[in-house]
């Protein structure tokens, strides 16, 4: 991996952990949305960080606390061009797990700039399995899919998305799939990138993938 140069260091991202008695299994870390610039924190209250609590409690739920949830919240919001700031403060969290849970299996959970966030970090070696909810792609991102091999990845695209495209989400699935990628998509018909309109089946898509692809059957 090239070094890459920074204007402003990096900082450990902030994250809470949200887990049952019994023994876990496996861990999502979801990765909330974002501008593409900035190094601003994101506050507690900030709505693409709230927008993500039901996705993790569904987790919780349809896996019956066999699986943990690790919300992100990040310390420096944006992207940055090639400074890849919130790729690298989930780098840095996955680093932290793996010392601490390194005979779990991971799963990630993004929206929009965190789903970006989500399918580039999922090379580390313990992420199994990717959900990318209206996610941020970009041309380099489709050339740049091969770390993707050997994951389980499901793309949910709303189909009156404006803020990103679903074009680009289907070019990138063209993408993996011809490269051997295991990936399925689907797009939500009459709606947007805030995942409002029919909240349940985001919901339920994000918690089911991951449950299936994470945990052995009970």
């Amino acid at each position: 991996m090239s070094r890459i140069l920074r204007r402003h260091p990096l900082r450990r991202p902030a994250h809470t952990v949200h887990r049952g008695d019994r023994p876990v299994e496996a861990v999502v870390v979801t990765l909330h949305g974002g501008p593409e610039r900035g190094f601003s924190t994101t506050a507690p209250w900030s709505a693409p960080y709230l927008r993500l609590f039901p996705f993790g409690r569904r987790i919780r739920e349809l896996s019956e606390d066999r699986i943990a949830v690790v919300r992100v919240r990040h310390t420096q919001t944006g992207w940055n061009g090639g400074e890849q700031t919130t790729l690298g403060q989930v780098r840095w969290l996955l680093g932290d797990l793996s010392e601490r849970v390194a005979h779990l299996p991971i799963g990630l959970l993004g929206h929009s700039l965190g789903g970006r966030t989500a399918l580039a970090a999922a090379g580390h070696e313990q992420v199994r399995s990717v959900v990318a909810l209206a996610p941020w792609v970009t041309e380099h991102d489709r050339d740049h899919v091969e770390h993707l091999l050997g994951r389980s990845v499901l793309l949910v695209q709303g189909d009156r998305d404006r803020e990103c495209p679903p074009e680009h989400a289907r070019e990138f699935v063209d993408r993996l799939r011809a490269a051997g990628g295991d990936v399925r998509y689907e797009e939500l018909h009459n709606c947007g990138h805030l995942m409002l309109r029919r909240a349940a089946q985001w919901h339920d898509l994000a918690a089911e993938h991951l449950i299936s692809t994470l945990l052995r059957p009970a």
